[in-house]
């Protein structure tokens, strides 16, 4: 009898339960009698037959980062690609395919709507999903891909990173400072917004544009009060005329995205020269810490669902899966689940791109609100397994 086969690629940036996903997906595939073919450096290795058969090599599922490595690439940027994955496809007799990435990696499948593939979301911006909700902006609202892997971990990071308890407001307290933190988020501020729970004192995120002399009276005002202020700032922010506060816009990536420079460090270098005459402005700084956002080992909530994502991503191949879809993590009564969700509902990867809007976030005060807080707890916080159903 012939074995099912399947792939998995992981594709742009690394979160950490992208390993313990894998690690799933091998196991389910033992017990499913499916062969496991992992593609190195996401779509490259689908496209140059880069690959090893998974039962083949361990995994230790508690070490971040991917085991198959990664690369952001756009497939219709590459002349011939599209067509290749589709050999190579057929060539080593794949029945389908689990492509694990954020906005980018995923907008590739839209290429290839006649390969059977289960989409996962990881991304630290937790920008994969939509809002449903009433008309009303305090009105209840259901969130579709509650959240994607790797955000819990990188919201737990940098909430402890600006906190009292562990992180910069200790040294910001001491000497007095006013400190700018850089937050990763090009688009969408999911991830600046989460550090709240570590209480920074103001939030500054893309979908909010920044108006820069308001906020320097609101810094002075908080710095007489309390001798020091923490700022958290998304790379992709922007000042009220529309342009980023640090990006090249003549310097982009094969999607489009510009380069950008340090938001955070460029509204250090603002506000120094700004006040100077003010107070001895050595002591504004600019920390950027991102990339240990989505460093090391993946919190509680980030692998036991990436272990059951990958799991059900396995079994719903080896059950012959027909049509693209996404796994996306829902809450139900206090309850979450993995469901389905069709690609052919999308006509493209925007159409499932989840901003930050007025429920969560106060522009006026650069700052969370109460049901921003409430959503972000649940996710940074130990959360109770019986409670939530993750068993």
């Amino acid at each position: 009898m012939i074995k099912k086969r399947i792939g998995i690629l992981t594709g742009g940036g690394d979160v950490p339960p992208l390993n313990a996903m894998i690690a799933s997906a091998r196991q389910a595939s033992l017990d499913n009698e499916t062969e496991l073919l992992g593609f190195f450096y996401g779509w490259l290795g689908l496209i140059d037959d880069r690959y090893v058969e998974l039962s083949k090599i361990n995994i230790d599922p508690k070490i971040g980062g991917t085991i198959l490595k990664s690369s952001r690439v756009n497939l219709e940027k590459i002349p011939g690609a599209i067509e290749k994955v589709q050999n190579n496809f057929k060539k080593l007799r794949l029945q389908g395919l689990i492509v694990v990435g954020g906005e980018d990696t995923l907008s590739n499948s839209f290429y290839l709507p006649d390969i059977p593939q289960v989409l996962i979301s990881k991304t630290i911006d937790n920008d994969v999903g939509m809002i449903q909700a009433g008309k009303r902006e305090d009105s209840s609202v259901e969130i579709i891909n509650y959240f994607t892997l790797g955000f819990p971990t990188a919201a737990k990071k940098i909430s402890s990173f600006v906190s009292l308890k562990e992180g910069l407001r200790t040294t910001a307290y001491s000497h007095e400072r006013i400190m700018f933190v850089e937050s990763m988020g090009m688009h969408a501020g999911w991830l600046a917004l989460s550090s709240c729970m570590g209480h920074p004192d103001f939030i500054v995120i893309p979908e909010f544009p920044l108006d820069y002399n308001k906020i320097i009276n609101m810094v002075l005002e908080k710095y007489e009060l309390q001798r020091n202020v923490i700022i958290v700032v998304a790379e992709g922010a922007r000042f009220d005329n529309g342009a980023h506060i640090s990006a090249d816009e003549n310097e982009k990536d094969d999607f489009g995205h510009p380069r950008f420079k340090g938001s955070a460090e460029m509204l250090a270098r603002r506000m120094k020269e700004d006040l100077k005459n003010y107070f001895d402005t050595r002591n504004i700084n600019a920390v950027n810490p991102s990339y240990l956002y989505r460093s090391g080992m993946p919190s509680d909530l980030d692998f036991r669902w990436a272990s059951k994502i990958g799991k059900k991503a396995v079994n719903m191949l080896s059950d012959g899966l027909e049509k693209p879809v996404f796994l996306t993590i829902r809450k139900v009564s206090k309850r979450f689940s993995i469901t389905p969700y069709p690609l052919c509902n999308l006509k493209n990867i925007q159409e499932f791109h989840r901003f930050v809007d007025k429920r969560f976030y106060n522009p006026e005060e650069y700052s969370v609100t109460e049901l921003g807080k409430k959503y972000l707890a649940e996710l940074v916080d130990e959360i109770c397994e019986d409670k939530y159903g993750l068993i």
